[in-house]
């Protein structure tokens, strides 16, 4: 299902060895967020400790928005292998419910256990293991970050804010209950929604919309969080997971696009529009569509050198370059891992975001979405091109004047 990236081995172990460290409370709220990114859809947590049987269910929703598939889930903490037995319970867990499970463990699995997962001929279940894991929270820059001198390192920051709402939240299960496989099954009663919450990121990531937008929302008072922040975090939010339809019905108002006509039009919109508050985007998109190659990809340090490139050439023809960003006031001391890391941070995360592109970082590359890729048209690019020049224009004009 997803692809172990096959660099930063030292941070992919340390990145386990701290799932395995969160108390359980906490890793049942990362788990929670977890299963956003997957890519299910109305989710509903039951519970992940003890459970031999479901620990939540939600929906498998096609791109297209025409298929969706009930399904299933199990989360598993271990250090040690699934077994077969463990699969063979979990299908008989879904069996007169769901036609599709997926079994999520911190370790491996078994040979015979995976042969039985893609062998069932009626349950299909997708067996996720430790380095899958890994492979998602590094795709979507979760639980570890990169320092100006590119060695990654593990993002502290992102545990404690499950640990820290672990510790406030209200104790729904038992929560001295071992990771074990082979008990006996527990039908899943369902989680209260005041406890069955996600973080600010997974929000983001659920709405399509930056974590700076959401943030301005807590901030302005327009939208009330169901759990503040303890220690000051920037991302220690939480919210009720039956909220999350409502809280885009009224901050986003069109829900996911379900034809590749509708991602199109999405991009094309977004790509045009004047709401800037730095001048990263417009900057990035001329980056993007000078570099990109007929497979709709871009090699990361190829992507950040042209985006550095438009600066150092502003500088150099006297012109400002950023407002109130100390990193771009002289372009020329900004350093590659610098600058890449802003990139990363600002205008790729929220394409990322809004699902127009997929960055690897294992081996470096951004590329469009197959889905929207497809669909756009050479004129069509010509014409972001020059919207992107306009937008600068303006940007430029109205902060020198401010």
């Amino acid at each position: 299902m997803f692809v172990v990236p096959p660099l930063h081995p030292d941070v992919r172990r340390q990145l386990k060895a701290r799932l395995l460290d969160l108390s359980p409370r906490a890793f049942e709220l990362f788990a929670g967020d977890l299963l956003v990114y997957i890519g299910l859809q109305n989710i509903a947590v039951t519970r992940y400790t003890g459970d031999g049987g479901i620990d939540a269910h939600g929906d498998l929703v096609a791109v297209s928005g025409l298929a969706c598939v009930p399904t299933g889930v199990q989360v598993k903490r271990h250090r040690r292998n699934i077994g077969r037995p463990d699969i063979d319970r979990f299908i008989g867990a879904l069996a007169g419910a769901y036609r599709h499970g997926i079994f999520i463990t911190t370790s491996q699995y078994a040979d015979q256990a995976r042969a039985k997962a893609i062998s069932s001929p009626v349950i299909r279940v997708d067996a996720i293991d430790g380095d899958q894991i890994v492979a998602l929270m590094l795709r979507h820059k979760l639980g570890f970050a990169e320092s100006a001198n590119a060695t990654p390192r593990i993002d502290e920051s992102y545990f404690v804010i499950f640990e820290v709402q672990a510790s406030t939240a209200t104790i729904m299960r038992e929560e001295q209950q071992p990771y074990e496989t082979g008990t006996d099954e527990i039908v899943g009663s369902a989680v209260p929604p005041e406890n069955d919450l996600i973080s600010l990121r997974a929000l983001s990531y659920a709405l399509r919309v930056d974590t700076t937008t959401i943030r301005n929302w807590i901030e302005g008072g327009k939208l009330i969080a169901d759990s503040q922040p303890a220690n000051n975090e920037r991302d220690g939010f939480f919210f009720r997971r039956d909220r999350v339809e409502a809280i885009r019905r009224e901050f986003v108002r069109v829900g996911r696009p379900g034809t590749s006509a509708e991602w199109r039009q999405e991009f094309l919109d977004f790509a045009s529009s004047r709401n800037l508050t730095k001048s990263y985007k417009p900057v990035f998109l001329k980056a993007l569509l000078r570099m990109v190659d007929r497979n709709g990809t871009v090699a990361i340090d190829d992507l950040v050198r042209e985006f550095h490139a438009f600066y150092l050439q502003r500088q150099q023809d006297g012109k400002p370059t950023e407002f109130g960003v100390p990193l771009l006031n002289d372009a020329t001391t900004a350093s590659h891992e610098a600058i890449k890391q802003l990139v990363v941070r600002n205008p790729l995360d929220r394409f990322i975001i809004k699902g127009f592109l997929e960055y690897t970082p294992s081996d470096g590359t951004v590329r469009f979405s197959p889905v929207l890729w497809s669909e756009l048209r050479f004129y069509e690019l010509l014409d972001v091109q020059n919207s992107a020049d306009e937008q600068l224009r303006y940007y430029y004009e109205r902060g020198s004047q401010a």
